[in-house]
C-alpha cells in the first residue's frame, strides 16, 4: 500500500498539479479563458465554487502534510462544470443557476459545507 501511495505522490510531483489546467474544449464551455484568481493557499481540504469564474469551476483543495503532520503545501485541483450549469456550493455539485445556490453568496458558504463533507451523521437507534 505505501508503494501505491509513493507512486501516486511522484505521478503527482512530475505531472503538477491542477490549478486551471482544463480538458480540451474548455473555451466552448467557458466561453473564453478564465480568471485565474482563486488560490487554495490557507484552506482546508474541500470543494469552492470559483465565484470569479460565475461559479462555472470549481477547485479542489487538498493540504499536503509531510511525515510529521504538518502542511508543507494546498495542492489545487481545478474543474468545470457541464455547459449551461453552474457549481453550487450547498450541494457540492453542478446544477443548472436557477437551480444552484447563489454563486455571489458561496464563498460565505465554504467552511459550513466542507466542515460536514465525509461525516456520516450517527445511526438512529
Amino acid at each position: 500500500m505505501k508503494v501505491i501511495l509513493v507512486l501516486a505522490a511522484i505521478v503527482c510531483s512530475v505531472a503538477g498539479h491542477g490549478a486551471y489546467r482544463f480538458s480540451d474544449g474548455y473555451l466552448d464551455v467557458l466561453g473564453g479563458e478564465p480568471s485565474q484568481s482563486f488560490s487554495c493557499d490557507g484552506r482546508p481540504y474541500g470543494y469552492y465554487a470559483d465565484v470569479d469564474n460565475d461559479c462555472e469551476i470549481f477547485h479542489v483543495c487538498w493540504p499536503v502534510e509531510d511525515d510529521a503532520g504538518a502542511i508543507t503545501e494546498t495542492a489545487q485541483y481545478s474543474f468545470f462544470c457541464g455547459n449551461q450549469t453552474v457549481f453550487s456550493q450547498d450541494t457540492l455539485s453542478c446544477a443548472h443557476p436557477e437551480d444552484a445556490f447563489p454563486c455571489d453568496q458561496a464563498a460565505g458558504y465554504y467552511d459550513i459545507v466542507n466542515a460536514e463533507f465525509g461525516r456520516i451523521p450517527d445511526a438512529k437507534a
